[in-house]
């Protein structure tokens, strides 16, 4: 969009038509069009002056912004709703908006596209929410530096970095394995000075080897006052579990149900989960190993955010 032309040089065009001369000599004197001279004087007539009107922006926003409350009811009652969708939406209420116009709404409320976080529907159940609501409050009693929060992740020899780069306009391949691979589980703990009590084992996590986990690697890095913290897995409800670590001095709580966002383990499971598919491990053997070495990753301080961001005071 070019620039308008300034108000000086309006101006003295104007006031060259005021002393007697014509539109079209006004505009040779001055060298622009005719047609802006005649444009500029009508201004002038109608406004008094000869300034430029505003321009770029969305002159029809007047219109949308009187649908505002119809059109944010919308989005509030369904978030992933397309402009698409929207604008057939509003048309069965008798508004014609287009897709292009419900952009610059959105744009101008710094309403953007985003990718949904999505949740478990049974946190929206009273029972869960009082749950979740009732550990929410008594978890500012807790001592973040005593709590050990337990959980497993799958990991397998296929996996792979999800994204890479080639020549626009080409599909990216690359060789993963698909017919033949292995998967494992790793069971860890959580604190804030960093991952504790790794162990693998090739198959899904059983009550009889969780039960193996507590009594051989966990425990032994329990001191008294300590905080254990497990979600609702049937696996690690078993009576044993529980005398094991309250043997070592140690508390247990489970998280409410459906309340995977409690747990900072799953932040330190994500990063674990991009090392993992970075090293592209091919064999169990090399895939424990690099398990191992990461580790060491797990800084106190990220750890501190992990905690953070699940709603424990970590600072």
């Amino acid at each position: 969009m070019t620039r308008a032309l300034s108000v000086d040089l309006r101006e003295r065009v104007v006031a060259a038509v005021a002393k007697g001369a014509s539109c079209r000599q006004a505009a040779a004197r001055f060298g622009v069009s005719a047609s802006s001279a005649i444009r500029w004087n009508a201004l002038a007539r109608t406004k008094g002056d000869a300034t430029p009107k505003r321009q770029g922006g969305d002159r029809r926003s007047g219109r949308i912004e009187a649908h505002a409350g119809l059109i944010l009811g919308a989005i509030e009652r369904q978030p992933d709703i397309t402009l698409a969708d929207l604008r057939t939406e509003l048309a069965g209420h008798g508004v014609a908006i287009s897709v292009a116009g419900l952009w610059r709404f959105f744009s101008r409320r710094r309403i953007t596209p985003q990718k949904k976080s999505g949740h478990a529907a049974e946190q929206d159940r009273p029972d869960v929410l009082k749950r979740r609501w009732e550990w929410f409050e008594g978890q500012l009693d807790l001592d973040p530096h005593r709590l050990v929060f337990i959980d497993e992740t799958g990991a397998s020899t296929k996996m792979a970095r999800l994204h890479g780069r080639a020549p626009r306009g080409q599909r990216l391949r690359a060789a993963i394995p698909h017919g033949h691979w292995k998967t494992t589980t790793f069971v860890g703990a959580l604190r804030l000075t960093g991952m504790t009590a790794p162990m693998v084992l090739d198959g899904p996590m059983t009550g009889e080897w969780f039960l193996a986990y507590a009594r051989q690697v966990l425990a032994p890095t329990l001191e008294p006052g300590d905080i254990v913290i497990l979600d609702n897995l049937p696996a690690h409800k078993g009576a044993a579990v529980r005398e094991t670590i309250e043997a070592s001095g140690a508390k247990l709580l489970f998280l409410p149900p459906y309340s995977p966002d409690f747990n900072p383990i799953e932040n330190a499971f994500a990063k674990l989960k991009t090392l993992l598919r970075k090293a592209a491990a091919r064999t169990v053997d090399h895939l424990w190993r690099v398990i191992g070495d990461c580790l060491d990753a797990f800084t106190p301080a990220e750890c501190a955010n992990y905690f953070a961001a699940a709603g424990y005071d970590a600072y």
